[in-house]
C-alpha cells in the first residue's frame, strides 16, 4: 500500500486490512468490528465501505441512536450481520435477534459473529412473509445483498434457493420478549413481512426501520406507499431523510432519492419524534 492508498483509507469507515489464515479482515473504525471480505461478492459490506466511504452515513446515525434506547432487536433480512454487529454492540441492547434464509449468506452472518466475540445475538436460517412453508429465493454469490424472492435485478443467470420461511406473528407467538426495534430490508417484499407481523407490532409498537424501494415493490405488484398506509392505521408516522433534514414522509413520490425510512409509532414514540422534528438549539 503505497501513500495515497493510505490517504484514501483514512477517509473511510474502515480502521485496519489484515490477512489471516488466508483470509482478508478489514476492522470497521469505531465499532471496531471485524468483517470478512468474500472476493466474489462485489457488493459486499466492508466493499461497500471501502469504496463509498460509509453505509448509509446520516441513517446510521439516527438508528443507532434510538436502537441504544431498545432491549431487544429484530434484524430482518440480516445479510452478512453489518447492522446486527453494530446492534448488538450498543450498550442498552441485551438481545438481537437476526434472520437471514440464504444459506450461503446465513454461513458469513454467523461466521462475523464468531470472529466479532458477539454472545446476545440469536441468529436464524430463516426468511418472514405473510404466510409460512418454503419460498424459493434468487440470488448470486456476487451480490448476495439483492438476494429476493423476486428476480429484481432481471438476471439471465441466477441462483435459485428454497428457503424457509414463517411469518413475524407466528415466530413471536410463544416468546415473552417485548420488541423494540425492527429492522426489515428484504428487497422488495417488506410488505408481505408486516402483514405477517401485524398483530406483533400493534402488540409491541416497536420502533421500524424499513427499505423502500419503488423499483423493487413494483416487481411484487405493490407500491410502497402500500406499507405507509398499512402501518399509518395503526398509528405510525413515517419519516426520511430529505437532503441532510428529517421529515415527515405520506408518500414515496418519483424524485424522492432516500431509500431507508422511519416509522415511529404516535404515542409510543411521541418523544423521538419531538427530538428528530424540533431538535433542540444549543
Amino acid at each position: 500500500m503505497d501513500k495515497s492508498d493510505s490517504e484514501y483509507l483514512k477517509n473511510t469507515d474502515i480502521q485496519t486490512i489484515t490477512i489471516e489464515d488466508d483470509f482478508i479482515y478489514m476492522t470497521i473504525k469505531g465499532s471496531n468490528i471485524k468483517m470478512i471480505i468474500d472476493k466474489d461478492d462485489r457488493r459486499f459490506i466492508p466493499i461497500e465501505i471501502l469504496n463509498f466511504h460509509a453505509i448509509d452515513p446520516r441513517e446510521r446515525q439516527l438508528l443507532f441512536r434510538v436502537a441504544n434506547q431498545c432491549r431487544t432487536i429484530f434484524d430482518i433480512g440480516a445479510n452478512i450481520g453489518w447492522y446486527t454487529l453494530n446492534f448488538a454492540k450498543l450498550p442498552k441492547v441485551s438481545k438481537v435477534f437476526s434472520f437471514e434464509p440464504i444459506p450461503h449468506t446465513y454461513h458469513y452472518l454467523k461466521k462475523h459473529l464468531e470472529i466479532n466475540k458477539i454472545r446476545n445475538v440469536f441468529p436464524f436460517n430463516l426468511g418472514f412473509f405473510d404466510s409460512i412453508g418454503s419460498k424459493t429465493f434468487y440470488w448470486t454469490k456476487n451480490e448476495t445483498g439483492s438476494a429476493s424472492l423476486e428476480n429484481i435485478q432481471e438476471r439471465s443467470h441466477i441462483n435459485k434457493v428454497d428457503c424457509k420461511v414463517s411469518t413475524l406473528d407466528h415466530f413471536t407467538k410463544d416468546k415473552p420478549d417485548k420488541i423494540d426495534l425492527i429492522k426489515c430490508d428484504v428487497e422488495g417484499a417488506e410488505l408481505f413481512v408486516f402483514k405477517g407481523a401485524m398483530k406483533t407490532i400493534t402488540r409491541d409498537k416497536p420502533i421500524i426501520f424499513s427499505e423502500m424501494l419503488r423499483k423493487w415493490s413494483k416487481k411484487f405488484q405493490y407500491h410502497p406507499d402500500d406499507i405507509i398506509k398499512l402501518l399509518t392505521n395503526v398509528g405510525y408516522r413515517c419519516f426520511g431523510y430529505i437532503g441532510n433534514e428529517i421529515e415527515e414522509i405520506h408518500s414515496i413520490c418519483p424524485d424522492l432519492e432516500t431509500t431507508n425510512f422511519f416509522f415511529f409509532h404516535e404515542n409510543e414514540h411521541l418523544d423521538i419524534i419531538r427530538d428528530i422534528t424540533c431538535p433542540s438549539v444549543n
